[in-house]
């Protein structure tokens, strides 16, 4: 199974309860995160930030997310791609049997029910979807 890792709460609780669907069912977990270069307008475009910065960013959110399953780093695939998220996790269903990516990410509207890229891929992708939403406060089990 393929999981978002975008590095909130939502997305670090979609890995969790993959783990643990893994371990009850025997599969294997892919954790992917995508980083992409905001584009930059005005004096942000003078100092633009490094794409490296980024894509270590996204290795932050995947170390933090995997140690936080209890799961070894070992035994989740790990995937680091630059590009839309959407996309990108649409292009990994392809060979999965399960897509799970929390409810809400880290988009400009974290309040919302539903995520753009989580409702795009429930859209489109090629197999089914999970959309694990964060835990209330206070609450870990996923």
């Amino acid at each position: 199974m393929v999981v978002g890792i975008d590095g909130s709460e939502a997305s670090r609780t979609a890995l969790r309860w993959a783990v643990a669907e893994a371990q009850d069912t025997g599969g294997e977990v892919h954790a992917v995160a995508v980083w992409h270069q905001p584009l930059q307008f005005g004096a942000n475009a003078l100092a633009r930030t490094p794409p490296k910065d980024f894509e270590d960013e996204a290795r932050a959110w995947l170390g933090s997310a995997i140690e936080e399953s209890g799961e070894p780093a070992s035994a989740v695939h790990t995937h680091i791609e630059r590009g839309d998220p959407s996309t990108v996790l649409l292009d990994h269903a392809v060979r999965a049997g399960l897509l799970v990516v929390g409810n809400r990410g880290r988009g400009g509207l974290a309040g919302a029910m539903l995520g753009s890229v989580a409702l795009r891929i429930a859209r489109h992708a090629s197999c089914p979807v999970v959309l694990v939403p964060a835990p209330e406060h206070g609450v870990t089990n996923a």
